[in-house]
């Protein structure tokens, strides 16, 4: 007898021997920092059910030929794996990756829609009706173009406007890197007085925190952007809906922002968007700390063994740890105190010696204390800093960023503190030696995420950091696999 179709949502873990009629609403291509590929799409099946899928880096020759978004399928025997992507492209449980064995076979199957779309309406976005780590289907009409900046240097292109749908709520939307130039070339190139109703598939959507707004925004893997495709039944129902009420839009009013050729000096660019203030309105700290460990190849996060390899907490296998150094240190503001953290780059410039060469001084020294500190670090003692830092209010301290120890620099952030009248009135809260303790039995991989070796090699886009509720920020990859990992390339299927 021969296995029956199945359906999509009664997938589970409890076998492989799955078969499923589907159609490929979604297809996409991702490539790691280490250069390999592998393919990740969205199938559907009769009953509007959607599972995404993973074709790994070693099998895209063998079933990409065959797989096209549109195309329907019968597929039988996966692997079947928790659906723990950071964020996730569909509601189920579960994820289905390609082996050896599975078999892809092309087959017309017309009870299937050809054009599927999980639209989510800007109203119940609007009442908070939605999910932050579940990636939906946006489609609104342009009503205004709010702020234009264009980077083809570092891929930090940004565009922000404000949508709107039948509900006539209107929510802003951000579109990053190649979607802001894909946008703005539409824009651009498509003449005087036009109307732009847009579809975003696999979009992500951020509450309202702090002096943000609501917002809709691109992913970094998985996003497709259509614009004005009449083609495309959700935008031509909005369209012909919204025609008479959206505003003409003449790119030759467009104002667009370039930093190709910024005329910021590098301390303009160090204060930049930062809030300059006294150490009084940080809340005073007793303890300091430094210790070294065992960090992962491919980020800043600490390793344990697990399964029998080294990983991190997000999973990434290294050979052999990478010696990491975190240093916590008192900074002093006359009589004010709060504690930062310095990672390798930072202190190497200070001190001139990186975490190995010091770690490999204690070891030579028969040192194996962890909290040992090492002698060069007193080069660092009563040195005055103009710090850039992120606060972290979880664990009571600032990751620093970057910094400058010339005097000009010191004296143009001293001249724009508040005056001491003013921060000598705010409340100063001593923390307790119990809170210290249960700061520094923290993992360091969660502060390490603000690594700025890690960050810096591509930048991502601007984090919300709002002094009044800071936050770790968390990554935009679609992957829970590649968290805080450089953004990774993607070319839409």
């Amino acid at each position: 007898m021969a296995r029956p179709i199945e359906s999509v949502m009664d997938i589970n873990d409890s076998k492989d021997l799955w078969k499923i009629a589907v159609r490929c609403r979604h297809l996409w291509t991702v490539r790691s920092s280490s250069n390999k590929e592998h393919l990740e799409l969205i199938l559907v099946d009769s009953k509007l059910d959607m599972i995404q899928a993973i074709v790994p880096s070693h099998l895209v020759s063998k079933y990409v030929g065959d797989l096209a978004v549109g195309a329907s399928y019968i597929m039988q025997n996966f692997k079947v794996s928790n659906n723990d992507f950071s964020f996730k492209s569909t509601t189920h449980g579960y994820k289905l990756v390609f082996c050896g064995s599975t078999y892809v076979k092309k087959m017309e199957l017309p009870e299937i829609p050809i054009d599927y779309f999980n639209i989510l309406g800007l109203a119940s976005i609007a009442d908070g009706k939605f999910q932050p780590n579940v990636l939906v289907d946006v489609v609104g009409g342009v009503t205004e173009i709010l702020q234009t900046q264009i980077n083809s240097d570092n891929n930090k292109s940004k565009f922000v406007f404000m949508i709107t749908d039948m509900s006539k709520i209107v929510v802003q939307c951000t579109l990053w890197g190649n979607f802001a130039l894909q946008f703005y070339e539409y824009y651009k190139n498509h003449g005087e007085d036009v109307n732009i109703v847009v579809l975003l598939q696999n979009a992500r959507i951020t509450a309202a925190q702090g002096g943000f707004p609501l917002n809709v925004s691109n992913a970094w893997s998985g996003t497709k952007l259509v614009i004005n495709d009449i083609s495309n039944v959700e935008i031509k129902k909005l369209k012909d809906s919204l025609n008479a009420e959206l505003p003409k839009l003449s790119s030759s009013s467009l104002q667009v922002e370039t930093t190709q050729t910024s005329q910021y000096s590098d301390f303009d660019k160090f204060i930049w968007k930062a809030e300059v203030i006294s150490l009084a309105e940080i809340a005073m700290l007793k303890q300091e700390t430094t210790c070294y460990y065992d960090g992962c190849a491919e980020c800043t996060k600490s390793v344990a063994v697990k399964d029998g390899k080294l990983k991190c907490y997000a999973n990434h296998i290294s050979s052999e740890p990478v010696p990491r150094y975190k240093l916590e240190v008192l900074g002093v503001d006359g009589k004010f105190k709060s504690r930062f953290v310095f990672w390798d780059s930072d202190y190497f410039k200070l001190i001139g010696k990186s975490a190995l060469q010091m770690k490999n001084e204690l070891v030579e020294a028969g040192e194996d204390n962890p909290l040992e500190f090492p002698f060069g670090l007193d080069a660092m003692l009563k040195k005055e800093l103009a710090i850039r830092a992120v606060f972290q209010p979880k664990f009571n301290r600032l990751s620093v960023i970057s910094f400058k120890d010339d005097e000009d620099s010191r004296k143009k952030v001293k001249d724009t503190f508040k005056s001491h009248e003013d921060v000598s009135k705010i409340p100063i809260s001593l923390s307790s030696s119990q809170d210290d303790m249960k700061s520094l039995s923290e993992p360091l991989s969660v502060s390490a995420d603000f690594d700025p070796n890690a960050a810096n090699s591509m930048m991502t886009p601007c984090k919300r950091i709002n002094p009044e509720a800071s936050e770790d920020v968390e990554s935009v990859q679609l992957s829970s696999t590649k968290t805080m990992k450089p953004v990774k390339k993607e070319d839409g299927r």
